[in-house]
């Protein structure tokens, strides 16, 4: 196809596609506009039922949360299948000679002092998005994700990433394990107490904005924080383990 008749297709395509989203934008509801009655029951129960300030965390852990652990699971099992898929690539035998030195980005001092300095602020806020979670908005996800992002700084700054040979990231593999075991272990103990898998009624009511409210939905944040960025640090280091293989020198 020449390269007038793909400029064609494409301005066909685009105009195709901008009438669809023009038609698409054209039909949504005003600002602040909403016709259903799910919100609307979850606004009137959070507070008087589970002291959760937040109703999006609320909707998570409490209404929906058998879905909220299967998306958990989702990020242990992608986890599981790069530790699968990757770890027994390190034994092969193309790379018979494995420097002694720890590979590192090539990076400024001052570069590494501004990824030092801000390890520390980037986990306060993850902790803080984790602990907060049924109060404000975040939760044991979005807290998961930028604690794990405290180690991606880390390395960025010219931390180490090269694994030693055959030995795991050991201590994120444990942490993911413990916040998925703590999980299910929470919803059991919502079977034993309250009468139904996940309920989160059986660890009391609390005051509203407060930090120990909304009954278990708090130890639900800990547990998800834990599982997301011990997995997330788990596929990043496997990732970065290939990376270094891939770019480490023939032996002559």
């Amino acid at each position: 196809m020449t390269r007038s008749a793909r400029m064609v297709v494409f301005a066909v395509s685009a105009a195709g596609l901008a009438t669809l989203m023009a038609v698409a934008f054209a039909g949504l509801p005003s600002f602040g506009d909403y016709s259903g009655r799910y919100g609307r029951i979850i606004a009137q129960i959070a507070i008087p039922d589970r002291a959760a300030t937040n109703a999006v965390t609320f909707t998570a852990f409490d209404v929906r949360g058998v879905d909220t652990m299967v998306e958990e699971f989702i990020v242990f099992a992608a986890a599981i299948a790069a530790v699968a898929l990757l770890r027994h690539l390190r034994g092969e035998p193309e790379r018979e000679a494995r420097p002694g030195d720890v590979l590192r980005p090539l990076t400024s001092p001052a570069v590494r002092v501004m990824g030092a300095a801000l390890v520390g602020p980037t986990v306060v806020i993850a902790l803080n998005l984790v602990a907060h979670g049924a109060i404000t908005p975040g939760g044991g996800f979005q807290g998961g994700v930028v604690l794990a992002a405290g180690a991606v700084i880390l390395v960025a700054a010219g931390g180490r990433v090269r694994l030693p040979p055959d030995e795991p990231p050991l201590l994120a593999e444990i942490v993911h394990g413990a916040g998925a075991a703590g999980f299910v272990l929470l919803g059991l103990a919502g079977l034993v107490f309250a009468g139904a898998f996940l309920d989160t009624t059986w660890a009391g009511h609390g005051t509203p904005g407060m930090l120990l409210s909304a009954g278990s939905i708090p130890l639900l944040n800990v547990a998800t924080g834990l599982e997301v960025s011990g997995a997330l640090i788990v596929i990043a280091a496997e990732f970065l383990e290939q990376e270094m293989l891939a770019m480490e020198p023939e032996s002559s």
